[in-house]
């Protein structure tokens, strides 16, 4: 009888053990799973410091419709500031003689603030029929920045390449339809005596034509800007002895033409081979009186593109506009439907 009392006793000691050893198991393994997210998270964070938040607008689910048969037109201008725009009948006139349907700026030189007090969704809306998205420096007031204005509601809208050191500046706004994308850039300037041109040619430029990349893959590209660079001696009114000033230098230069190799059009050289016209005037050196200017201000298209029918590419009246240092440029084209 002692000899049962005394098994049955070891019989459950042991099971004890084993209960508790299983318990222990169970909260290594459970420790262990806790550590592994927290090593993963942390991972994840450490990727994330030198990238910004993707800003995408809600999707639009129903297409866009484009009307038939009918040539569209977008404008870009680097307007050199919206206030001092807003003061002139510039704006106005160029709606109404052009009636673009999309105006994309480059260097709106406004805030978030700025834009509320204004209410200039509502301003655009009402007065232009156009509407409007703004993309504004987070980091320094007054500076860069730039919108489209669109008749046609998007399928959805991006601010910025989504790499933190290069979206602080308010440089990118891409809207997408249905059958292309449309993407308004803002290049970086190289600086006085190139200081910034190793930023600009291979972290800027190496960046962004691979986001341009991207895009062509899925879609036709139409993107447009003031991208900081005349690419050949026809782009400039004297090329000799200003190899070394910012948009003209040799790394500036083969940064852009190699990409356009890899595909892509040049929309008013391609239409225009030897014509010279240039969209930047210097107002110091009175470039304008003396026709002294550079072509800085681009449209341009994947060369392979499936819906895009290249009509027009051209400058507008250089003498019409004088609120900016820069002019309007225009495209046009039919869309395949």
């Amino acid at each position: 009888m002692e000899e049962k009392k005394q098994s049955l006793k070891e019989n459950k000691k042991e099971s004890k053990n084993k209960e508790t050893k299983k318990r222990s198991r169970s909260r290594s393994r459970s420790n262990s799973k806790v550590r592994s997210r927290s090593r993963s998270r942390s991972r994840s964070n450490s990727k994330e410091k030198n990238k910004t938040e993707l800003k995408i607008s809600p999707k639009n689910k129903n297409n866009t419709n484009f009307p038939k048969d009918k040539e569209i037109k977008i404008i870009h201008w680097n307007i050199n500031g919206l206030r001092p725009l807003l003061k002139t009948d510039e704006l106005d006139k160029l709606i109404n003689e052009e009636n673009p349907d999309f105006i994309c700026f480059n260097e709106t030189k406004i805030d978030n603030d700025f834009i509320k007090s204004m209410n200039l969704h509502k301003l655009f809306e009402e007065k232009y029929k156009y509407k409007s998205y703004w993309y504004c420096p987070t980091e320094k007031k007054g500076y860069s920045g730039t919108a489209i204005l669109t008749k046609y509601e998007p399928i959805s809208v991006t601010y910025g390449m989504n790499i933190k050191k290069h979206d602080n500046e308010g440089r990118i706004i891409n809207l997408e339809y249905d059958k292309f994308y449309l993407v308004n850039c803002y290049t970086p300037n190289a600086g006085e005596g190139l200081k910034r041109v190793d930023y600009r040619v291979k972290e800027w430029d190496k960046d962004f034509f691979e986001y341009i990349n991207n895009l062509k893959n899925k879609k036709d590209v139409i993107f447009t800007g003031d991208l900081n660079v005349s690419r050949e001696n026809i782009d400039i009114f004297d090329p000799k002895g200003r190899e070394k000033l910012a948009g003209f230098s040799k790394m500036e230069k083969e940064s852009f033409n190699d990409f356009l190799k890899q595909g892509y059009v040049d929309t008013f050289r391609d239409l225009h081979p030897k014509e010279q016209k240039f969209t930047f005037f210097s107002k110091r050196t009175k470039g304008k009186e003396s026709n002294k200017g550079w072509r800085l201000d681009y449209f341009i298209i994947n060369k392979e593109a499936k819906n895009i029918i290249m009509k027009k590419s051209d400058m507008l009246d250089k003498d019409k506009y004088n609120s900016s240092d820069h002019i309007p440029i225009t495209f046009s084209f039919d869309l395949k439907i």
